[in-house]
């Protein structure tokens, strides 16, 4: 075949996956193809080939040109400006209080954002699949790969994808950005993308991105679901992992959560109270009639050399559709030759208008008292199905499948 005819590879295969990762070829088993081209042919390609269309990412670190040697690994510095670390045993003890939710529904707010930026650049990717070239070379000397086709899963979905792959002119860098949509019975639909990567110094990064509506055949429930994936790890022994998942459905039922870890060599120098290893994870479910759970989870875990050093605090509520729950909370250190302390907090709530409040330390305080308060707690989420289904305009527009005989 001549490069530079536009004659992708389209085709429909039987898809090994359910849904639950990305179609297509797999990118990490993937191997630049030989380079016999002749200079002659290398001049031609230049000259009469279009660059590879390459929207811009939304996150640097998916960048395929890259001009520094190592992914950027955030300190727990930068962390605990927000996420103030506990104090340990025999240092000034403060009361304990309950955690600032605005930090959280920012970052939500932000996520929100995020994934409807990433759908309207799928839409448009997808939207320009039959204008695409097969292969090609960019202006700096980096080569690209396009692939197209389809495929069906084993429960009749058809998924539609698309795929760019490059390499850097000094083939330093490889590189791949996927986006697919897929739609089947019960309306379902579904959109999403893959972005990954990986370099000669050690650098390797991956973003997945993905969302899904669909109808409960018994129930006749709209549902919706989000889902994003991003890690990334450098030369130098640093990793990031973030996790993130939303459900909702037209009852007004809704859970989210996300997963973070983020660490470094444990042999690089920190300055006091900073961490190699640091980890959060949260979490809320709302039941639609007024009843809902949360909880935050964080901790952070320092090398002394001999040793580790850990600390983090953790809280929950739990309240039903009569406002009767419980709300809890711990700090806790513990030290690199076991030495532990540690602060737990507690509320009890009947309704009644008054609030039950509680505590201890392993340095011996104490408390039990009951206080005239009303009570507060997020009934409903502040961003629900009617929101989500609004937002998500790309994915509804996908095209469902053509009905079988």
């Amino acid at each position: 075949m001549k490069v530079g005819k536009q004659d992708e590879s389209i085709f429909l295969s039987k898809s090994g996956t359910s849904g639950q990762g990305a179609p297509g070829p797999d990118f990490w088993s993937w191997t630049p193809p030989l380079d016999n081209s002749t200079l002659e042919d290398t001049i031609d390609l230049q000259m009469t080939l279009k660059p590879a269309p390459s929207p811009k990412p939304a996150n640097p670190v998916i960048e395929k040109e890259r001009s520094m040697n190592i992914l950027s690994i955030p300190f727990e510095s930068t962390l605990s400006e927000t996420h103030n670390p506990p104090l340990p045993p025999l240092q000034s003890l403060m009361e304990v209080g309950k955690t600032d939710v605005s930090e959280s529904s920012l970052e939500k707010h932000e996520t929100d954002i995020l994934f409807s930026v990433n759908a309207a650049e799928a839409a448009e990717v997808l939207h320009k699949v039959g204008e695409a070239f097969c292969k090609g070379v960019n202006p700096d000397g980096s080569k690209w790969w396009k692939e197209t086709g389809l495929e069906q899963r084993p429960d009749g979905v058809i998924c539609r994808w698309t795929l760019t792959r490059g390499v850097s002119a000094d083939k330093s860098v490889e590189w791949e950005e996927k986006y697919w949509e897929a739609a089947g019975q019960l309306n379902y639909k579904e959109l999403g993308s893959e972005k990954s990567g990986r370099d000669t110094t050690g650098n390797v990064w991956r973003e997945y991105w993905k969302e899904s509506m669909w109808q409960d055949i018994e129930s006749g429930l709209q549902h919706m679901e989000k889902s994003a994936d991003k890690c990334g790890k450098n030369g130098n022994g640093g990793e990031w992992h973030e996790k993130w998942w939303e459900h909702y459905n037209s009852s007004g039922q809704a859970e989210k959560w996300a997963h973070k870890l983020c660490s470094i060599d444990p042999n690089t120098p920190l300055e006091a109270g900073h961490a190699h290893v640091w980890h959060e994870r949260w979490g809320e479910k709302y039941d639609g009639k007024g009843g809902s759970t949360k909880y935050t989870d964080k901790w952070a875990e320092r090398s002394e050399g001999d040793g580790w050093t850990k600390w983090g605090d953790k809280w929950d509520e739990n309240f039903n559709e009569y406002s009767q729950g419980v709300k809890q909370g711990e700090t806790w250190w513990q030290g690199k030759y076991g030495e532990q302390w540690n602060r737990t907090w507690g509320e009890g709530h009947n309704g009644s208008g008054w609030i039950h409040k509680y505590g201890k330390s392993s340095c011996g305080e104490h408390w039990d008292t009951h206080e005239q308060q009303d009570t507060w707690y997020e009934r409903y989420p502040h961003f629900g199905f009617q929101h989500c289904f609004d937002n998500s305009v790309q994915l509804r527009e996908v095209n469902n499948p053509p009905k079988t005989p």
